[in-house]
Formats: structure tokens, C-alpha cells, sequence
């Protein structure tokens, strides 16, 4: 009788024992780092100063990557164009932003919240770019369009709500500063996404 139960004894406590294991290494796995992300964002934005006299809000598109190091801290690669559309009663050309911008993600984590708070910073080229401008009452004369690559910096806040095991709400806002040799623009962007685990 116990030569008899003994395989199946084994054999329940092999199963037992892999489910442990497991599901062990299932509740673990959000722990294991590097964690690697995608996010495609859009939204709007605002031109703020200088900027303002010459563009009205309008809207932005993006993707971020990222990488997440342990459980505060992530960085991104952010790619992302500002459209720049000109206010109708000012004589300038149409433009936008081009946005390729890295640096550091702080993550706020708390056990008694979902969402997770964050603030980031990042510097790199912003590409301005202007479309052809036909001058008004002068259809013959045509003011080719421009590209220009200038250094900047950017920062602020955002929040990550978890939807699932591997797909996040993001939503964050920042101000932008763009430097040029004289002078400097600003604008402020709020922009919304899918935060996707790799």
C-alpha cells in the first residue's frame, strides 16, 4: 500500500512544488531590472513669451524610450514635433519643433497608490523649422522655408496610472526652453499616452 502511494505522493509534491516556483517567480518578476519602455504621446502645446506674439496652441505628437534602473529611477530618449502654426493677423510663416532630448526620470512609488508620480529633465537639439511663406499681395515673391538645429533643456512633471501587466496611462507637462544666439523661446507642452513594457 505505501509502495503504491508513494509515486503519487512524489508526484503531488513535484507539482506543488513547480506552482510554488512558479508563481514565486511570477510576483517577482516586476522587480527584475532593467525594465524597458515605449510610449507614443500626443497633445497640445502653448508658446509662451516671444513665441507667443507669432504661434497660437497647437498640437504635438511623440515617443518617448525608456529605461527603468531600479524602482526610482528611469532614463528617456525622447523624440517629439511641436507644430507652430502662425496667428492670422502676423505676416510669418508657418513652423514647428523638432525634439530629440535625453536625461533622468525620478519616479515617486508609494504601496498604497497605483499611480506613480514622476519628474524629469532632458536637454538635447531642437530643429526649428519654418515652411515656405508666400508674402501677401505679392504672389511672386516666395521666402524659402528654413531649418535650424539649437540647443535646449526641458523639465516637469507627469504621473503613470497602470491599466495592466504591460500597458500604463501616461500623462505629463513640461516647459521648454530653446536657446539661440541671441535670445532664447519658450514653450509648454501637455501631452498624453500608452506607456507599453517591453
Amino acid at each position: 500500500m505505501l509502495k503504491k502511494s508513494f509515486p503519487i505522493l512524489f508526484a503531488l509534491l513535484s507539482i506543488i512544488v513547480f506552482n510554488t516556483t512558479a508563481l514565486k517567480a511570477q510576483t517577482t518578476t516586476k522587480d527584475i531590472y532593467p525594465e524597458f519602455y515605449i510610449s507614443p504621446l500626443a497633445g497640445v502645446q502653448f508658446p509662451v513669451g516671444s513665441l507667443n506674439d507669432t504661434y497660437k496652441p497647437s498640437y504635438n505628437a511623440g515617443l518617448d524610450f525608456a529605461v527603468r534602473l531600479n524602482r526610482e529611477t528611469s532614463f528617456y530618449l525622447k523624440v517629439g514635433y511641436y507644430n507652430m502654426t502662425a496667428k492670422s493677423d502676423v505676416m510669418a510663416p508657418d513652423a514647428s519643433f523638432i525634439e530629440i532630448t535625453a536625461g533622468p526620470r525620478y519616479i515617486f512609488t508609494s504601496p498604497k497608490l497605483k499611480a506613480k508620480l514622476f519628474l524629469e529633465a532632458g536637454l538635447g537639439a531642437y530643429i526649428y523649422k519654418t515652411k515656405d511663406y508666400t508674402i501677401p499681395g505679392t504672389p511672386d515673391v516666395v521666402l524659402p522655408g528654413t531649418s535650424v538645429a539649437n540647443f535646449g533643456v526641458n523639465a516637469g512633471p507627469g504621473f503613470i496610472l497602470p491599466l495592466g501587466k504591460s500597458i500604463d496611462l501616461m500623462i505629463k507637462s513640461k516647459i521648454h526652453c530653446v536657446f539661440e544666439k541671441e535670445t532664447s523661446h519658450m514653450f509648454i507642452s501637455a501631452v498624453m499616452g500608452l506607456n507599453f513594457t517591453l
